[in-house]
């Protein structure tokens, strides 16, 4: 598991920032839609409605990420969590057939440079429908230490207690952010390191710390009763010792 996320890692770096310079997210203050999210989800309920496009037999919920491109066109971007597509493939074929009819993407500029850059949001037919969702209709994944329930702060105490255990010492301050994800399997992947270290073992102990262990995994955050996967971001900071 631990060489796949690995090569995830390299892959997801080499993405990002070498060969096709794809942006994990946008830059701060920029949008990847006219309208932000909210210019999005409308102009998505009025193709829904034009095209008489119906709710899926069961409750479906789906984590999607897609690439704009300079040119404003758009890619779904393809997700290894193969259950989660499986058990959602009405409202993956519906979602990916309504984007098609949206024409309004906004590249990421870098400097005045469009680029390439990614953007996530979790679909539903509440989504779609225009339909009022609760706040007890989501749930967010849990972390499990030693088969006990638990919290984001002890999953950042444990990932500093894994650097410790296996001997980094910093020489000066250091500070950096780990994105991930846990998916519907309870699985963390998908990790991207903003400020990365120079050093490759270091961003490979990075992603060692954050991943699953023997002792330690999540149980997948919900949306209605259907396990949906969830976008962590956590900044971590070294003082000098």
């Amino acid at each position: 598991m631990i060489r796949k996320l690995l090569f995830l890692l390299s892959f997801i770096t080499s993405l990002f920032q070498i060969n096709a310079q794809v942006l994990y997210n946008y830059p701060k203050g920029q949008d990847f839609y006219e309208g932000g999210r909210k210019g999005l989800f409308e102009d998505i309920q009025q193709i829904v409605v034009k095209n008489n496009i119906k709710p899926c037999e069961k409750t479906e919920a789906l984590f999607m990420r897609f690439i704009v491109y300079p040119d404003s066109k758009v890619k779904y971007v393809a997700d290894d969590d193969t259950n989660a597509v499986e058990n959602n493939k009405c409202l993956k074929s519906k979602v990916l057939e309504v984007i098609k009819q949206t024409n309004n993407w906004k590249p990421a500029e870098i400097d005045g440079k469009k680029t390439p850059a990614m953007f996530c949001t979790l679909f539903s037919d509440d989504l779609l429908l225009n339909n009022k969702s609760d706040e007890e209709d989501f749930s967010k994944p849990v972390y499990i230490y030693k088969d006990k329930e638990s919290d984001i702060m002890k999953f950042r105490e444990n990932f500093v207690k894994c650097f410790d255990v296996n001997g980094y010492r910093s020489s000066a301050d250091y500070s950096f952010v780990i994105n991930f994800d846990v998916d519907t399997n309870g699985d963390a992947g998908f990790f991207y390191i903003e400020n990365q270290s120079n050093l490759e073992k270091f961003n490979e102990m990075v992603v060692k710390c954050a991943s699953n262990t023997k002792k330690s995994h999540w149980k997948p955050g919900y949306y209605k009763g259907v396990a949906v996967k969830q976008v962590f971001r956590m900044p971590i900071r070294f003082n000098a010792n």
